[in-house]
């Protein structure tokens, strides 16, 4: 097994080596590339972008942007520390470690709340501003 690893790490390294040589710049096509490119800022891609967030606090502010489908793709994948409770304008700011060090309840409530929020369309309302650790039981 040894000398077959060996004999396939050799011939990737040859093979590499050999197609290395295609993909050389001179510094002539270094400066000529230099010369043709165009400049990108961030500020000039994202500041629209930038004004239209609310930078003000750390915390996520409910407004009408607030879609199911964001809701539910933050609770699917981010579910076990609420992302997804902030984005729906949970003010406790120690929520994410109630989720999060209890590890068992923490996934089980982000499971529950994906699939009453997937199931029922009027279950994303009464998560709008709630501070409840389990929405659900209410």
């Amino acid at each position: 097994m040894k000398k077959i690893i060996l004999v396939l790490g050799l011939a990737f390294s040859i093979n590499f080596s050999a197609n290395a040589s295609k993909y050389k710049l001179t510094d002539v096509q270094l400066e000529q590339n230099f010369k043709v490119s165009q400049e990108v800022s961030f500020e000039e891609m994202y500041s629209a972008d930038l004004t239209a967030l609310n930078l003000s606090g750390s915390k996520m502010s409910a407004s009408s942007s607030q879609t199911r489908t964001g809701y539910l793709l933050r609770s699917f994948f981010c579910g076990s520390i609420a992302l997804h409770r902030y984005y729906m304008g949970t003010e406790k700011n120690y929520m994410w470690a109630l989720y999060f060090c209890v590890p068992v309840v923490g996934e089980v409530a982000g499971f529950v709340d994906f699939f009453w929020v997937l199931f029922d369309k009027d279950a994303m309302s009464k998560y709008s501003n709630n501070d409840k650790y389990l929405v659900f039981l209410d």
